[in-house]
């Protein structure tokens, strides 16, 4: 089966107060990011939505998810894991409207939650600028500080 690439909602099917469990997935192609150097989507975009007519305004609540394969913005690294928005959460005005398009909320949502320098760990250690040893492996055997730096100069200033 085809994953869709809108996500609508049918307000003749809700009333006042009810609500309306969304559980599925959105085709990643509606997302547009495949000019990203450092985040590449693995998957469709999952989303566990409650939608509640409140009114003349739709209500709509839940998480979205995401899998990548990113590039470490600190060792070069590709990894893999999963972006998720634990609170997504948007109100769409429906006067005059029978089928609210909920696709471009959605989208901002999970970009919005996918991170600008992505990092294979917490305590990712990098590379060295000196050598280009990836310290998560082992430690390089440059020498710093020896007025490797052109920022070295600006050391005494503060003394």
């Amino acid at each position: 089966m085809e994953t869709p690439a809108r996500l609508t909602v049918d307000l003749g099917r809700l009333d006042e107060g009810r609500h309306e469990h969304l559980k599925g997935a959105l085709s990643r192609i509606f997302l547009e990011v495949d000019d990203l150097e450092q985040l590449r989507p693995e998957g469709d975009v999952e989303y566990d939505l409650q939608c509640e007519l409140l009114g003349d305004e739709l209500l709509v609540r839940g998480t979205l998810q995401l899998a990548c394969a990113c590039i470490c913005s600190r060792c070069g690294q590709t990894y893999h894991t999963k972006f998720v928005e634990k609170a997504y959460c948007e109100s769409f005005e429906i006067a005059g409207t029978e089928i609210l398009d909920l696709t471009e909320s959605v989208r901002e949502g999970i970009i919005l939650a996918l991170p600008s320098y992505p990092i294979c760990k917490e305590d990712c250690k990098g590379i060295c600028f000196h050598c280009g040893q990836d310290l998560n492996e082992r430690t390089c055997s440059c020498a710093k500080g020896e007025g490797n730096s052109p920022w070295d100069a600006l050391d005494g200033w503060m003394a």
